[in-house]
């Protein structure tokens, strides 16, 4: 299985701010929709409230040490921690995204579980509470980057393992 990081990072390396996006939509959407479109997403239970529904064309896994949290959604699948949750994906499809936030970012990096990432480059630094790790370029070699006109302007990079 493939296991995928996407994410929208500002210049401070912030990727949230109470909760929600810390910038005006990008435009990015239309993209992260095609990326992950028929896949799993992982998220942690924040995000899945920021976002407050489950996306459609995805199975939705929320990540959550909350003993019965319910999602209000039966096609939300709850797991009680990354293993698990990547398990569940497994049995779904041979690509999965991890979708944030930074818990769930930040484990799967460190345990080297993500074979790629697809990072939106936000051309600001806004005030923010949740941020992504800088890209280490030992760990990692930007194979693609595509450059989007919106407000703002953004680009979209791929990066894979080394």
């Amino acid at each position: 299985m493939t296991v995928t990081v996407a994410v929208a990072v500002g210049e401070n390396g912030v990727i949230g701010f109470e909760g929600g996006m810390p910038w005006p939509r990008t435009g990015d959407m239309r993209q992260f929709k095609e990326l992950t479109w028929g896949h799993p997403i992982v998220m942690g239970r924040a995000t899945y409230e920021s976002i407050g529904r489950p996306l459609p064309g995805r199975t939705s896994i929320v990540l959550t040490r909350r003993a019965g949290w319910d999602p209000g959604d039966p096609g939300v699948i709850v797991a009680g921690d990354l293993d698990t949750a990547l398990a569940r994906a497994r049995e779904l499809d041979d690509q999965v995204f991890l979708i944030g936030g930074a818990a769930v970012f930040g484990e799967a990096l460190e345990r080297d579980l993500v074979d790629s990432m697809v990072v939106t480059h936000v051309p600001l630094s806004p005030p923010g509470d949740t941020f992504f790790a800088p890209i280490d370029p030992d760990r990692w070699t930007e194979v693609e980057r595509e450059r989007h006109a919106g407000t703002p302007d953004y680009e979209i990079a791929t990066y894979a393992r080394r």
